[in-house]
């Protein structure tokens, strides 16, 4: 199996119809996975069925917030279209935070696009509380410790 190629091909597969959020050329998105792979430092996982690639998940321990704040930036959480609804996402999600939370992290930021709909949903269904909108970007984060709190 040729791991890029296949993650290469699920990115495509499940940006289709959001592709304003997205890289589209193929080789724009093979370089886009490998500066994911770089900045995850070990927090890059994924999701297989049998042999089959079906999600990926990119974290970052060291990013730095719009308040120039260090965070753990989750840059992408991508399911096969066939298997969102199924978990996957969610097994991907708490994956990247218990990664993320081993490294240090307190606090956890994401993007999403605003027409992403099913995405902030999802997000919001996970603890995440918008914090603001930049052009067509929504920001959300989940504060850990505050969380521990509750």
């Amino acid at each position: 199996m040729d791991f890029e190629a296949e993650i290469t091909r699920l990115y495509e597969r499940a940006y289709r119809g959001l592709e304003e959020y997205a890289d589209t050329d193929p080789e724009d998105i093979k370089r886009y996975l490998k500066w994911l792979y770089r900045r995850a430092e070990g927090g890059f996982l994924a999701a297989f069925e049998g042999s089959r690639v079906v999600g990926f998940v990119s974290t970052d321990h060291k990013w730095a917030s719009p308040e120039g704040h260090i965070v753990g930036e989750i840059h992408e959480i991508v399911v096969d279209p066939e298997y969102q609804g199924h978990g996957v996402g969610k097994l991907l999600l708490m994956e990247a935070i218990n990664l993320l939370t081993q490294k240090g992290v307190k606090i956890i930021e994401l993007w999403a696009g605003e027409k992403n709909f099913h995405a902030q949903d999802f997000y919001k269904s996970q603890g995440f509380l918008e914090m603001e909108r930049r052009g067509r970007w929504i920001r959300f984060i989940k504060d850990l410790e505050e969380q521990e709190r509750a």
